[in-house]
């Protein structure tokens, strides 16, 4: 599945759809500053399953009970392409930004719901354990 977004930002402050949903690239750079360990994965696991599951489901296939209702479906992060494309900076951008089309809200930004960086950082790893449970 392919993403749109036009590199621009909307008051409400996410990027809105159009061309490619990319990080800029001072944040695709961005290196996570947590360490990962047990405790780091359970509270990234967490977030995942509170904010995240219902639309890319528990295994993170995209195929959560929220899926079918959206207008795009939500990506398989799963994917072992989608993985190694993406880097931690790219995914922490996209999970705090969120992406809408107008007043529609394509993927919810989590920024509000987790405003602890260090979290979403958290929430950055878990997602990365996903494509070894491929």
């Amino acid at each position: 599945m392919t993403w749109g977004v036009l590199i621009a930002l909307l008051p409400l402050g996410g990027p809105v759809a159009g061309a490619e949903w990319e990080a800029p690239p001072e944040e695709r750079a961005r290196t996570s500053p947590i360490t990962v360990d047990e405790g780091t994965l359970l509270t990234g696991r967490a977030l995942y399953q509170k904010h995240c599951a219902s639309c890319h489901g528990d295994k993170g296939k995209g195929d959560g009970p929220q899926a079918a209702h959206s207008r795009e479906m939500p990506g398989d992060l799963t994917d072992p392409e989608l993985q190694a494309r993406l880097t931690d900076g790219e995914i922490l951008w996209k999970i705090t930004t969120g992406l809408r089309e107008g007043p529609e809200i394509i993927m919810p930004s989590v920024a509000k719901k987790v405003p602890s960086e260090a979290d979403r950082w958290k929430l950055v790893a878990f997602v990365r354990t996903l494509a070894a449970k491929h």
